[in-house]
């Protein structure tokens, strides 16, 4: 898993390709951000999957602040591949 990982980091059209298709999952209205409502719904998803509790509306905003490094109240694609490539690297490492 980790070689399959390391191999798409280092092929850019491969990262990219995921990137899209995550962030299209996540960006519902496909106005090419991601709101703090759309945000809660994956986050309450995912939760829901996991079998936790579901997050606060405070964890959400603590994430969307986390997120949205420029400050447009939204997280935009360049913002949302960065959270991927991070988590990526950290699945090998």
């Amino acid at each position: 898993m980790s070689s399959y990982i390391k191999q798409v980091l280092n092929d850019k059209d491969k990262l990219n390709k995921i990137i899209d298709e995550a962030f299209e999952s996540v960006d519902i209205n496909g106005d090419k951000s991601i709101s703090e409502e759309e945000l809660e719904k994956i986050m309450v998803q995912i939760t829901c999957d996991m079998g936790a509790e579901p997050p606060t509306k405070e964890d959400i905003k603590e994430v969307m602040e986390a997120l949205d490094t420029d400050g447009s109240n939204s997280i935009e694609k360049a913002e949302f591949g960065e959270l991927i490539r991070n988590i990526l690297e950290a699945l090998i490492e």
